[in-house]
């Protein structure tokens, strides 16, 4: 007589290999007993431990059944994110999320976006996402567009190929509609705000007096509320904020940058990230005649911050891979739960 340990891997074995597909139904706990030979409480243990695994729902009245999370747990999750060119962040998260994945028991198929061109990139979105839903993913990984005009109708489109398929979704960084409005998606990221406040509450205790902030047009919302914590810092430190204080440029438009120090005379910018800080601090260089003094921080704590001596923020990579999956496989298994925002803690790093 086979125990309830054997059975369990027995059966377990079986789901995930395919074997209870959607037009074979799930064995009786009659028949389960009478194939192990086994009593039926030690079926029912099983039974109960399948269910909180997540492979099978158990009705009253009404046979066992596979879950969608179980007929899928052994199939791939896609992954929709800017290339390397675009931002260096995601290739660790990348590279970390692919070894979890894999420990998981799935496989991880990698869409990149790699152009600068907006129209461009909202086509390769667009073409990702219906690659995905052909290849009947179980989840993906969708870090949503932006740096573009109408960046939430292009979104938008692409993760309607999702939903008419049915591939639950999970938003890594920000949501794909703009503040106050949420969308239905689960949304992984970082807490900006208090990122930003720490920024700006560390630039002032260093003896900063007029702080400002350097952002790129039709930047994400995550952008704006790393703004918005470093503008609460200068005003909880009785200093006045206003649009003076920010400088909404690529730092490679040196004329722009120029213009914005000649009204504003800042002490310290803020950069949207660690690549917009190095930019921006060759922008000052250029510039010179005292330029090249301004204080400089940035976010993410690429290797690019380290090597410029930047005090910035650093992305808890490992921890915003695992926290992803764990939210994907749970609104596999769950597609029923309300929407998620899940934002993890992001320490400054002083230099």
């Amino acid at each position: 007589m086979k125990g309830h340990d054997e059975i369990f891997c027995a059966v377990r074995h079986e789901i995930l290999a395919g074997k209870y597909d959607a037009d074979r139904r799930f064995p009786s706990e009659s028949a389960l007993a009478k194939r192990f030979g086994c009593s039926r409480p030690t079926i029912s243990r099983v039974t109960l431990d399948l269910k909180r695994e997540g492979l099978i729902i158990t009705r009253k009245g009404a046979p066992s059944m596979v879950t969608r999370y179980a007929l899928n747990a052994t199939g791939a999750l896609g992954l929709v994110v800017p290339g390397e060119s675009y931002t260096e962040i995601f290739k660790p998260i990348i590279k970390s999320l692919a070894k979890m994945v894999e420990h998981a028991g799935w496989d991880l198929i990698q869409g990149e976006i790699k152009s600068d061109k907006p129209s461009v990139r909202a086509r390769e979105a667009r073409r990702l996402a219906y690659q995905f839903s052909k290849e009947h993913v179980a989840g993906v990984f969708f870090h949503p567009l932006e740096l573009i005009a109408h960046a939430t109708k292009a979104n938008e489109e692409a993760i309607s190929y999702f939903e008419k398929a049915g591939i639950a979704v999970v938003l890594l960084d920000f949501d794909i509609l703009l503040p106050p409005e949420r969308s239905r998606y689960d949304m992984v990221g970082i807490d900006n705000l208090s990122a930003g406040l720490a920024v700006g509450r560390h630039l002032l205790r260093t003896g900063a007096k007029r702080i400002a902030f350097n952002m790129r047009a039709h930047a994400a919302a995550t952008i704006t509320k790393r703004m918005m914590g470093v503008m609460a810092a200068v005003v909880e430190n009785g200093q006045e904020w206003s649009l003076r204080n920010v400088l909404v440029a690529d730092p490679g438009n040196t004329r722009a940058v120029l213009r914005f120090l000649n009204d504003f005379r800042p002490d310290a910018i803020v950069a949207w990230n660690d690549i917009g800080a190095v930019r921006l601090l060759e922008a000052l260089l250029k510039i010179g005649g005292g330029a090249e003094r301004i204080r400089i921080a940035g976010f993410d704590d690429v290797a690019v911050a380290e090597k410029a001596g930047f005090t910035t923020v650093r992305q808890p990579l490992d921890d915003l891979a695992s926290t992803a999956l764990q939210t994907l496989i749970s609104r596999i298994k769950s597609p029923e739960l309300p929407p998620r925002t899940i934002m993890l803690h992001a320490p400054l790093v002083i230099r």
